[in-house]
């Protein structure tokens, strides 16, 4: 038996080297060269398509144990800031997956309008449905980090030590500063999230709009479908989005478990490692992902050029 290591190289080798068994440029395939093609063009749109949803789900798995275990911890005064800091630069990096997803949704959704590759509209739809469940977990990571940021609490800012018979002094409450500190990340956290609310919204109701007018332009009753679930979906958007600009006024201080300085130092240097990790992983990913819209582009072109030779 083939061991899959060498399966993958015969195919990938064989899809290299097919077309310098090519005949002359002026003689046409064979309907048995383009089954031939077809079969060897769908090993490697499966492949890929196995390697994208192992790379996917690797980085799911990974990014889930991060959040999870900063939602519990928080920062102790002997940490100061140092896990706050951790949540809002990891929020940062949540955010950019988020733009990055929602780039390659939107030039699906062009395809949609005006085609490029030979893709199926099943096949575009899909592809969107997962980018938009991917944007929607990291929605919620985001919230869910700026959650666990600790409430404001009203401590007195001077404390008094002393007493009527010796005298004393007031000295700076701990407490107070600590909180202090907390509070001002969490505001910013906080201002950083809305404004990507704000924006996303804003760009919710843009898009509701075109999809609207485009629905009273079209005449076609299977398109005008297609446009109204894509409105009913973007409209579901909105209502999220506002539900979450809601939530995020009411931090929940849901962390429970403090760290000391060098605990925090520790895990910052485990998170910015992973970190970096993941943002190979994320390339690998995307480069993946459009080396798999070729491939299967070209799957189709082949498909429709062997049943049109099949018709005549």
């Amino acid at each position: 038996m083939t061991r899959p290591i060498f399966r993958l190289a015969l195919v990938l080798c064989t899809a290299i080297f097919a077309p310098l068994t090519l005949p002359a440029q002026t003689s046409t395939p064979s309907a048995e060269q383009l089954k031939s093609w077809i079969e060897i063009r769908q090993q490697r749109v499966d492949l890929l398509r196995d390697e994208i949803k192992q790379s996917d789900s690797r980085i799911e798995s990974r990014l889930d144990v991060i959040i999870d275990t900063l939602k519990r911890i928080t920062d102790s005064k002997d940490s100061q800031t140092k896990v706050a800091r951790m949540k809002e630069d990891t929020s940062k990096q949540l955010m950019k997956t988020i733009n990055s997803y929602d780039q390659r949704r939107s030039a699906l959704r062009q395809e949609l309008r005006i085609p490029r590759l030979q893709l199926t509209a099943e096949e575009k739809r899909k592809m969107i449905d997962i980018f938009d469940a991917r944007i929607e977990k990291r929605a919620h990571q985001i919230l869910s980090l700026y959650k666990s940021m600790p409430e404001h609490k009203d401590y007195d800012r001077y404390k008094y030590s002393g007493n009527e018979w010796t005298g004393g002094a007031y000295y700076q409450n701990s407490d107070y500063e600590h909180n202090r500190k907390m509070t001002s990340h969490a505001n910013m956290q906080r201002d950083a999230i809305m404004k990507q609310l704000d924006a996303s919204i804003e760009r919710l109701d843009r898009q509701a709009r075109a999809l609207k007018t485009q629905q009273a332009a079209t005449p076609d009753p299977l398109q005008r479908k297609t446009l109204t679930d894509e409105l009913t979906k973007t409209d579901n958007l909105i209502a999220e989005r506002r539900k979450q600009r809601l939530e995020t006024l009411k931090p929940s201080g849901s962390a429970t478990h403090k760290v000391a300085l060098n605990q925090a130092m520790d895990m910052d240097k485990a998170l910015q490692s992973a970190t970096t990790e993941l943002r190979r992983d994320f390339t690998t990913l995307f480069q993946r992902y459009n080396t798999f819209l070729n491939e299967l582009s070209s799957l189709h072109a082949t498909e429709a050029t062997l049943a049109a030779k099949s018709v005549h």
